[in-house]
């Protein structure tokens, strides 16, 4: 496989509040995006993505067949869940902290994903597929048929409806996809989906697709040049 990931604190923010954890040996990427004042979102994510790795690590040989796997994954966001709730109880200046937090680990050519909130995760293969579904206000209200989509203030529309360290208890989005030689993987933060659309990411990764730097530079640059209201953070795979 090849790898590569980036960050970026964007044009807007004074801190990077998304964090970014990899094995390469073990192939888990984590991707987390904080929220919270006084920087408490660089506490929640910096601890969701430690606290998963630390539990995948420690219990991945006990995880035999893909539901086993799935349930591994959800596991290690729960503990990472009770872990912020219970850093918030000790600095007022954490209280409310949370952090959406994507999951991906891949077994010989199975990808297994684990989410919570509005960080996504594409499959490039033909054209672009979105694999996850954002845990938000609009999509919440778009999937109960209240209101089409995009029709919801800007503001709300991206309140999460679920977040690590937040609600008492979370309902994760689990997914298993097969992969083929040549698909490129794609996990980012809403710092690049907020600013470019499918269409866009999908255009730049096959222009650059045989040169995975290029492509993440390249998303970056993009969606600073639209604004950059956030910090942008990618990982690209490429399954071989």
């Amino acid at each position: 496989m090849k790898l590569v990931y980036k960050a970026d604190i964007g044009k807007k923010r004074t801190h990077n509040e998304d964090s970014i954890l990899v094995d390469e040996s073990m192939n888990i990427f984590l991707l987390a995006d904080g929220m919270g004042g006084h920087q408490a979102g660089e506490v929640a994510s910096d601890l969701a993505v430690k606290e998963c790795y630390a539990w995948l690590r420690g219990n991945f040989d006990k995880a035999k067949g893909e539901a086993n796997i799935l349930k591994l994954l959800r596991e290690s966001l729960l503990k990472a869940h009770s872990a912020i709730k219970a850093k918030s109880t000790t600095d007022i200046n954490l209280m409310g902290m949370g952090t959406t937090l994507m999951q991906m680990l891949i077994i010989g050519n199975n990808a297994h994903i684990c989410h919570v909130g509005d960080s996504r995760a594409y499959l490039l293969r033909k054209g672009i597929t979105l694999l996850t579904k954002d845990h938000t206000a609009e999509m919440y209200v778009v999937k109960k048929g209240i209101v089409a989509g995009g029709y919801l203030p800007l503001q709300k529309m991206r309140v999460l409806t679920q977040a690590v360290g937040g609600q008492e208890t979370l309902s994760p989005e689990l997914r298993q996809v097969k992969l083929q030689a040549g698909d490129i993987l794609l996990l980012c933060s809403d710092g690049l989906t907020d600013m470019l659309s499918d269409n866009a990411i999908e255009a730049i990764i096959q222009r650059y697709k045989d040169n995975l730097t290029a492509v993440a530079n390249s998303l970056i640059q993009e969606a600073n040049s639209k604004g950059g209201r956030d910090n942008i953070s990618v990982i690209l795979v490429e399954y071989e």
